[in-house]
């Protein structure tokens, strides 16, 4: 899980733990001083390549350090010290330019990390504008709110590189006069964290300049946050949704998946778990898992044959090759014609609630990430796909604890005392 902070700050802060493991966080600082090691609980340090001042501060006081540097500037780049830990690149940078800097760099022990800066500060909307037949309408307090949520980019980039977590990175942006000044809550810090940690995304948050220097003079709000953060962090640092398999039963076809990027948002947003295909992996793709296809694409030669296949055992192939007028309308048209008997996860109770279920590979146990971006405790009831015995549920603010459930036509059915913005709940078929 990463962490990191706006532009103009200078020192970035990781939180290291192997990559096979483990996610990671990145906080970045802008500060002339550094807290220490002790007081943030942190190991490395990523620093801009210009900030010299700041590379030899954190190294003096035992930091592992990254070099943060622009893409535009990684021709010719080499690191200036060997004791320098990596380099973590901001901007569009190609594979070839980052294989090539890799190649430069030489020691296999000197990570590149790129970041993903498509990302948005994760919350909920309010006031929900939309256009219907040309006139602009708020939604109502009791509709279901639009929630700013990375689920689906986080897929769009473990699609296009498997096995790989994308290092997310987004601008906090204010909503009020009064936020440029105060900056984020506590409670937004939190929600961003689990929203990448969620689905398997390691995550660069912005720290707003005066959480920053309230830290560094110790105050005791801020070191009440940090303990928080650090708490979140902590409990994300599992990386878990990359230890086990995605399920879905929903497959997209698409040749360029962000191209229809507001339709796999309203799919993640209504909590219909999908997998993104490419059309030329379609044919040797195993297609048993999928109750319905959605195609993106313009179907043609193998690929027709290989729907038409698909469709004659009982799937549903749903063809859109001129795209998606309305993705949220569609998203609630797909959930519908599920029906109840062939969602993978419901949940009632939680508007605001959004969930990713994961399985393993035995397909005797599962796991559910789930985040309530209202980030106000909520009772919130669910219902699995499967008939599990064990039903554990947890949270960075509550251990593991036995849920009581019951079984319903293959499903079973749970509820979460008070889920107040992130937990997990795992689902086995045999007694622990």
């Amino acid at each position: 899980m990463l962490i990191r902070v706006p532009r103009s700050i200078a020192v970035l802060l990781l939180l290291c733990a192997p990559a096979s493991s483990h996610a990671e966080v990145l906080v970045r600082w802008d500060q002339a001083q550094i807290p220490s090691r002790d007081s943030l609980g942190l190991s490395t340090l990523v620093v801009p390549a210009k900030n010299t001042a700041a590379v030899a501060d954190a190294m003096a006081q035992g930091y592992r350090v990254y070099l943060e540097v622009e893409a535009a500037a990684l021709t010719g780049f080499t690191l200036p010290s060997d004791r320098l830990a990596g380099v973590v690149v901001k901007g569009a940078a190609t594979r070839d330019q980052l294989s090539q800097l890799r190649q430069r760099l030489g020691s296999p022990g000197t990570r590149v990390l790129a970041l993903e800066e498509r990302g948005k500060w994760p919350h909920i909307r309010t006031n929900w504008v939309t256009k219907r037949n040309e006139v602009l309408q708020v939604a109502s307090s009791t509709a279901q709110p639009w929630i700013e949520q990375n689920a689906a980019l986080v897929r769009i980039a473990q699609a296009a590189q498997p096995g790989a977590a994308p290092l997310l990175t987004y601008p906090w942006r204010p909503i009020t006069l009064s936020d440029v000044d105060e900056g984020p809550r506590l409670e937004d810090y939190l929600v961003a964290i689990a929203d990448a940690g969620s689905v398997g995304g390691d995550l660069a948050l912005p720290l707003h300049e005066r959480f920053q220097k309230n830290l560094l003079l110790g105050k005791p709000q801020a070191r009440q946050w940090w303990k928080e953060i650090r708490r979140y962090i902590e409990f994300y640092s599992w990386n878990l949704p990359n230890r086990y398999r995605p399920l879905a039963n929903i497959g997209v076809v698409a040749s360029d998946p962000m191209a229809s990027f507001e339709v796999m948002n309203l799919l993640a947003r209504h909590n219909l778990p999908f997998e993104i295909i490419a059309p030329e992996r379609l044919a040797g793709r195993g297609l048993a898992s999928f109750d319905v296809l959605i195609v993106l694409n313009q179907p043609q030669g193998s690929l027709a044959d290989t729907l038409s296949e698909f469709a004659k055992k009982g799937g549903r192939v749903v063809d859109m090759p001129k795209g998606v007028p309305d993705p949220n309308a569609f998203a609630l048209e797909v959930r519908r014609s599920l029906g109840r008997e062939r969602r993978v996860i419901d949940v009632w109770n939680g508007i605001t609630v959004l969930t990713a279920p994961y399985e393993e590979p035995d397909g005797r146990s599962m796991l559910v990430t789930a985040l309530n971006y209202a980030y106000q405790p909520l009772p919130v009831q669910m219902r699995v796909r499967g008939t599990f015995s064990v039903v554990q549920y947890e949270s960075p603010e509550e251990s593991a604890a036995l849920l009581p459930y019951r079984h319903i036509d293959g499903y079973t059915e749970f509820l979460l005392p008070a889920l107040r913005i992130g937990g997990r709940v795992f689902l086995s078929q045999e007694a622990q």
